[in-house]
């Protein structure tokens, strides 16, 4: 396969922007943004603080920063804080400023996403009650305008410290809007009056178009659309493509119409993005499966083809509070229903806090980015002349490079798609033309599934490399010499070229020593446990954060207790919520209890059951606490979030239905589960253990 890629870099200059209003350590042009004066790189990631247990925001948040994320996005929902008009919470869970103060304590950056409407699949979007009834909303209407400058005054109030264009790097106005782009003028003039100040007012970029140089476009595209009314695998489309298209018109399908898709091409803005999904929330109706290459997947598409501002949507699961219903659902007018209180999103990090596969490569994506080149995004997309617009179509590979001026950069190819299977690509030959200067890769095979980039034509230390076939993780300057980690591209022998002279690579724990650099290959495996802590790498396997001086591991013991709990059936029990299980079938009873000597454990346990049939509820007393929508016959709940409930009753109560073969309870499983039944059995009871790492023990130069 002969693959030719050319251009010339655009020009990037200052814009005529008006993103921000205050003057801040970040700016942007038309390209990429800086910080202080020198490119960088912002990698987002969605973690909702009145969804998450309010002892648990320090410890995501650090686990956040270990996977490379080094901005916090979290939207701010009206009907959490100012249900009731003039009364306001920021109490518990809804402290926006205590998860502000914690932020800026462990210098991470946030973008605040403060409606009026949100989506977020919380109820009514998060418009309280006597919004959601007003007949003009989301548009200049004054009593609407008067509602919003009322609830914003009470947020503002509590947030005041914030605004110095220090931690508050982006505030979003609305969501996903399809109206008057005057109506977004008139609520940042809103914002401003009130006192909001920040480096970048955002809008979503999707369904229609934005006010331009007034907002910071941010784009979106998840693995799947579980929103879409269909019960079957949907059709592909761009969201795993390298591609210079950077819209696409599956997401938020469910609110707008397809001829309001926006058909801006948006290449005199930087490529930004607040919706990239690693993930999925599951709907009654649909229910996908989020792999690691499907968490993975989109991200690096993106980064492919050009994207600056990475924002992941969710990047850390949450929960819907156990006191009233939260979430959206069809009985309030909305399309879909959702899970009462899960909103684990199959997210890389999960509600329970636990990093997942997807969230170990993608840290690999976002170590490169930090590490290795922090200038990445000076360089700009090119791609090949597409022989075929069609999604269908796997006869050809995704492939793309980033380059600089100079033709240095990376080669991108990506043979992966959710519901499509591509042919391994045998012979690929890349020839490059970029700004006149041509080069010829060296030829490979690309398995079908594989997703990597390697470097060419790229200084490093003393040495001028021709390319490296294995894709970067970190970069370490030492004393006598630059130390570069990478892993092997799939289906790739590695190796280099430098000096006209070909080396094959090992796997090694010393690597390869060439002039004062030195190449060390880890295989995948073993990459996914690679940290890049205080400048120094190491291998260290489950969730890790730092704080502080301290590295702290998190991983399941071996030992199980499962032999203390009782999961007894019992008989038929008046509980609320039944409606919510979306069945008509017999209801399955079943009581948990729990130890209560592990009830008041030092340390978390996790809970694993085997589940057929189509959702469950688990119950403390007559409280909701936790519900599943199927997925893949595995049900997870961690007791350290429901320590409170478990001290007053250590018993819990699980409801089970089965799917039915008419109504409501037709549901779209990507993975096989037998809906049908009603089984429910505990397979596991593990201890979460949490220990301090001695650092000698555990550096990636002594370890491998």
């Amino acid at each position: 396969m002969e693959i030719y890629i050319s251009g010339s870099p655009r020009r990037v200059t200052a814009g005529d922007f008006h993103y921000g209003n205050i003057e801040s350590r970040y700016g942007v042009n038309t390209q990429y943004f800086t910080r202080d004066g020198e490119p960088y790189m912002v990698i987002a990631g969605e973690m909702h603080f009145s969804r998450t247990p309010r002892a648990r925001w320090r410890e995501t948040i650090l686990k956040m920063r270990d996977c490379g994320i080094n901005t916090v996005a979290t939207y701010v929902f009206w009907n959490y804080h100012e249900e009731n008009k003039g009364v306001f919470d920021f109490s518990g869970n809804k402290d926006i400023a205590a998860f502000l103060r914690i932020c800026r304590e462990v210098d991470m950056l946030c973008l605040l996403r403060i409606g009026p409407w949100c989506h977020g699949e919380v109820i009514r979007g998060g418009f309280p009650k006597r919004i959601q009834k007003m007949l003009k909303k989301r548009c200049d209407d004054p009593k609407y305008l008067s509602e919003v400058r009322e609830y914003w005054s009470g947020l503002y109030k509590e947030i005041a410290p914030f605004m110095d264009g220090k931690t508050v790097i982006g505030i979003q106005l609305e969501n996903e809007y399809t109206g008057s782009t005057e109506h977004i003028r008139t609520l940042r003039k809103i914002a401003e009056e009130i006192g909001f100040k920040t480096p970048f007012f955002t809008m979503t970029a999707w369904p229609s178009g934005y006010p331009d140089r007034d907002f910071l476009p941010m784009m979106g595209g998840y693995p799947d659309g579980p929103w879409n009314m269909g019960k079957k695998a949907l059709k592909p489309n761009n969201r795993f493509a390298i591609t210079p298209a950077k819209t696409e018109n599956e997401i938020g399908a469910d609110l707008h119409k397809n001829n309001q898709t926006s058909h801006h091409v948006y290449d005199d803005v930087p490529y930004a993005a607040c919706e990239t999904g690693p993930g999925n929330q599951v709907t009654q109706h649909r229910r996908p499966y989020i792999s690691e290459k499907d968490g993975y997947g989109v991200g690096f598409a993106k980064f492919a083809s050009g994207m600056n501002w990475l924002g992941y949507y969710m990047f850390c699961g949450g929960q819907n509070p156990h006191d009233r219903l939260m979430q959206e659902n069809r009985l309030t007018g909305y399309p879909n229903n959702y899970p009462i209180v899960d909103y684990d999103f199959q997210a890389p990090i999960s509600r329970y806090g636990v990093c997942r596969a997807h969230g170990d490569r993608l840290r690999l994506l976002h170590l490169f980015i930090q590490t290795f080149d922090p200038h990445v995004c000076t360089k700009q997309a090119y791609f090949p002349k597409w022989p075929s617009a069609d999604p269908y179509d796997t006869s050809f590979l995704k492939c793309s490079v980033r380059a600089d001026e100079n033709a240095s950069g990376y080669f991108f190819a990506g043979a992966y798609e959710k519901g499509l299977t591509y042919p391994s690509f045998e012979q690929v030959n890349v020839h490059l033309d970029i700004n006149g200067h041509t080069l010829d890769l060296p030829e490979i095979r690309v398995q079908s599934g594989a997703m990597f980039f390697y470097p060419f034509n790229m200084q490093l230390g003393d040495v001028l490399f021709d390319y490296i076939l294995a894709q970067p993780i970190a970069k370490q300057m030492r004393e006598k010499e630059t130390v570069c980690w990478f892993t092997a591209c799939e289906g790739v022998k590695p190796g280099f070229q430098a000096n006209g002279k070909r080396v094959d690579l090992d796997f090694s724990e010393s690597g390869t020593k060439i002039g004062n650099v030195r190449l060390i290959v880890i295989p995948y495996e073993k990459a996914k446990t690679f940290h890049f802590i205080n400048g120094k790498p190491y291998f260290l396997h489950g969730t890790v954060y730092t704080d502080g001086e301290r590295i702290l591991e998190e991983c399941l013991s071996e030992e199980d207790y499962k032999a203390q709990f009782t999961l007894q059936k019992c008989e038929k029990m008046e509980l609320p919520y039944n409606y919510f299980l979306y069945s008509t079938g017999r209801r399955g009873y079943y009581k948990l209890h729990v130890p209560s000597e592990l009830v008041n454990a030092s340390h978390d346990i996790r809970l694993e059951f085997a589940f057929d049939g189509l959702n469950l509820q688990v119950f403390s007393g007559r409280t909701l606490i936790n519900d599943y929508f199927n997925i893949d016959r595995k049900f997870v709940m961690h007791l350290r979030d429901y320590k409170k409930y478990l001290q007053a009753d250590p018993v819990l109560v699980i409801r089970t239905a089965p799917k039915t073969k008419f109504g409501i309870s037709n549901v779209y499983n990507e993975v096989a589960v037998p809906l049908y039944s009603n089984h429910l059995a505990l397979t596991s009871a593990r201890p979460v253990l949490v220990k301090q790492v001695d650092p000698a023990s555990c550096e990636a130069s002594e370890n491998f």
